[in-house]
Formats: C-alpha cells, structure tokens, sequence
C-alpha cells in the first residue's frame, strides 16, 4: 500500500514534469514528436498516482511484493523505453549526418574541379 505522503510526493513530481515537458514544448526546446514518449510517461505515471487500485492491480497480477516497487517498476520500464527511442533517433540522425557529409565533400571536389577548369582557361 502506498502512504499518503508517497502518494503526494509522487503526484507533485508528476505535475511538475509534465508542465515542464508542456513548458519545453512551448518554448520550441522540444518537439512534439520527440515529446510524445515523455508525456505518455508521465500520464501513466499520474495515473498510478491518482488511482493507487490499478497499481494495486498489477502488482498483484506480475507478483510483485509492494506498490511502491509497482511505480519504480513503471517508471524503470518507460526509462527503457524512452532510451530505445532516443538510441532509434540518435542512430537514424547519426545515418542522415554521414550521407550528408559524404554529399558535401563530392560536392567540394566538384567545385574544385570547376574552379580550377576555369582558372585553367582564364590563364589561356
């Protein structure tokens, strides 16, 4: 059984991330598709908050001894989510950097190989 005191502990920190991930969003810092992960985090979060039955529940039917492990175990399982996403992005990012690298230098050369046929036939 979750105390009160846990109880209001976790629904301040719950509010306060959630109106910081709306606060990030406001001010451009970050982007609604990045921000979904995080704000489904923090309902179900808020939900096990409010409704202490449910955690209840699903402590009960994964065998798991308190509540409170229930919640950390919630929270731990979106961590991991979260970090498989942000790995998914990081790598589709860190894909898009070296074609546009490898763009960028055939890009180079071939100016270099057009300023110097035209130095060559300006000398003439």
């Amino acid at each position: 059984m979750m105390t009160g005191l846990f109880r209001a502990i976790l629904l301040i920190g719950i509010l306060l991330y959630i109106l910081l991930i709306i606060y990030l969003m406001k001010k451009g810092r970050m982007s609604l598709k990045y921000s979904l992960v995080w704000f489904l985090a923090g309902l179900v979060l808020l939900v096990c908050g409010v409704f202490p039955q449910i955690v209840g529940f699903f402590t009960d039917l994964l065998g798991i001894y308190s509540e409170v492990n229930g919640v950390f175990f919630v929270g731990v399982c979106f961590i991991l989510l979260i970090i498989l996403s942000l790995t998914s992005i990081v790598s589709g990012l860190s894909e898009r950097i070296r074609t546009l690298v490898q763009t960028q230098a055939m890009l180079e050369k071939r100016v270099r190989e057009l300023e110097d046929k035209i130095s060559s036939l300006s000398e003439k």
